[in-house]
């Protein structure tokens, strides 16, 4: 599934996990409030009924008298005691003081209203009977005095199959009110409702997803082309294919790491190709001679009448070794370079650059027998030893190569420094930037023996430790290459 697919269905169903929670808030508020409003209706129902401003289902037009229009419970106590639940005509249509009839309402189809007596019966009902559970039969026997609040209570009930809402109020002289409203209209309501709120649910959630995948489809075309650029990358192993990158965001920065990465692939391969090409030359030279000498032993051996004198024999063997001991030394340095022998996660500690460069050079003069001198004074600096021997070494190996026989070494260490300096011809200023590169050769040393390799292995060495090589012309006219490590 596809980055634009995989956003069109999230957004999809975020709008409808949105929708359907507001719709749930919606649905509660408006239930909530249809519940409340048939609540105070019947409420209001109830007290317009017991005060005589509506007629009571089932009696004539009552002629209430001032005192008795606050509640129709007083009139219970009335001259007409017997009908207690219907205290109003207790005054007997008795007039007020005017000689006039009060307004009346006539009795309103859309409740029904049952009037029950102190003694739990019925004395008037409309079109339907309302049940009397035991929750009412107990508000019956509440006689709440004047000016106090009665008791009540809601209920929903179920007659003839329809739901209704019923709300029961206790009458000041005993007895009770009824007024119950159907909740059919209301679940009307909120079945129109539920059906709205899931229409526009999945519109909402359609939209989004449409919306969704419009911008997942903006959004990801700068990574369909970087897509593409990797694909033909990937086909055609071309690192120099141009890679776009005009957006200032993450995409933007993702497109210029990719155009970094593809640059260093493309330098890494021309690396790896010159180092072969580089190393094939280097070997053919030592390979060339070997077989030659070679040669030269099977013809000698294959006539009988030719013989070689021991001195000849010797000259030839020692060409031979001589041959296979640079082969050695370049199969060690192509694999110092190959598999990184200064070794990236080697240890490092503080060590004394004095006393690791005072080793390398007693180990150095005692194999070559030269005088080396040394000025060295401490210096902290943080590395590994055996690369920093290794590097020393390595300078310590250039400068006496290319030393007259007899000439002294100058080595000194200050500051984090070491410079090594011999009094052999000297590096040109043209070949100076190129002397730590791999297989490089000046043309007047081409002929002298070597891999290219020790001064490139020592750049390695210093970078990883942070430092900086150099090269330049020492007070003596020759060559004076060093390196420095940053101090701590």
């Amino acid at each position: 599934m596809s980055l634009r697919s995989r956003l069109a269905i999230l957004f999809g169903l975020l709008a409808l996990i949105v929708s359907a929670i507001v719709g749930a808030a919606s649905y509660q508020a408006t239930r909530s409030e249809v519940s409340e409003s048939t609540d105070r209706f019947l409420e209001s129902r109830s007290i317009e009924v017991t005060r005589g401003i509506r007629e009571q289902p089932g009696n004539p037009p009552l002629r209430p008298n001032r005192a008795n229009t606050n509640d129709l419970g007083n009139g219970a106590n009335g001259a007409n005691g017997a009908n207690g639940a219907n205290g109003a005509n207790g005054a007997n249509g008795a007039a007020d003081d005017a000689g006039t009839l009060l307004p009346r309402l006539p009795f309103d189809p859309d409740a029904i209203v049952q009037i029950i007596d102190r003694n739990g019966a019925v004395r008037s009902s409309g079109s339907n009977e309302l049940p009397i559970t035991d929750a009412v039969e107990q508000l019956i026997d509440e006689r709440p005095r004047l000016g106090e609040s009665a008791p009540d209570r809601y209920d929903d009930v179920e007659i003839d199959g329809t739901s209704y809402r019923m709300y029961t109020r206790a009458l000041p002289g005993g007895g009770a009110i009824q007024v119950a409203r159907s909740t059919t209209e209301n679940d009307a309501v909120l079945s129109v409702l539920v059906s709205r709120i899931a229409i526009i649910g999945l519109i909402a959630a359609v939209l989004a997803a449409f919306a969704g995948w419009w911008i997942a489809r903006r959004t990801t075309r700068p990574l369909r082309r970087l897509a593409d650029v990797a694909a033909t990358v990937a086909d055609t192993r071309d690192f120099s294919i141009d890679v776009p990158v005009g957006w200032p965001d993450e995409i933007g920065q993702l497109a210029g790491s990719f155009r970094e990465m593809l640059t260093a692939l493309e330098t890494s391969r021309e690396q790896q190709h010159r180092l072969v090409v580089d190393a094939g030359h280097e070997l053919r030279t030592p390979l060339t001679s070997l077989r030659a000498n070679v040669e030269m032993l099977q013809r000698i051996d294959s006539r009988p009448d030719v013989a070689l004198t021991p001195e000849d024999r010797r000259k030839l063997l020692h060409a031979i070794n001589s041959e296979v001991g640079e082969l050695s030394n370049l199969f060690t340095e192509l694999m110092e370079l190959a598999t990184d022998g200064h070794d990236a996660d080697a240890p490092m500690k503080p060590v004394d650059l004095a006393e690791v460069v005072s080793r390398s050079v007693e180990r150095w003069q005692r194999r070559v027998d030269r005088r080396i001198s040394l000025n060295a004074e401490s210096a902290m600096v943080s590395g590994n030893e055996a690369m920093i021997e290794r590097a020393v070494t390595n300078v310590l190996g250039n400068a006496h190569k290319f030393s007259p026989p007899g000439e002294p070494i100058d080595v000194v260490v200050r500051d984090g420094f070491v410079s090594v300096r011999d009094r052999g011809p000297g590096v040109a200023v043209a070949d100076r930037a190129r002397v730590f590169d791999r297989f490089y050769r000046a043309d007047a040393t081409r002929t002298m023996p070597g891999s290219g390799l020790g001064l490139a292995i020592v750049a390695q060495i210093v970078e990883r430790h942070g430092g900086e090589t150099w090269v330049t012309e020492s007070e003596h006219g020759g060559a004076d290459i060093g390196f420095r490590l940053p101090t701590i």
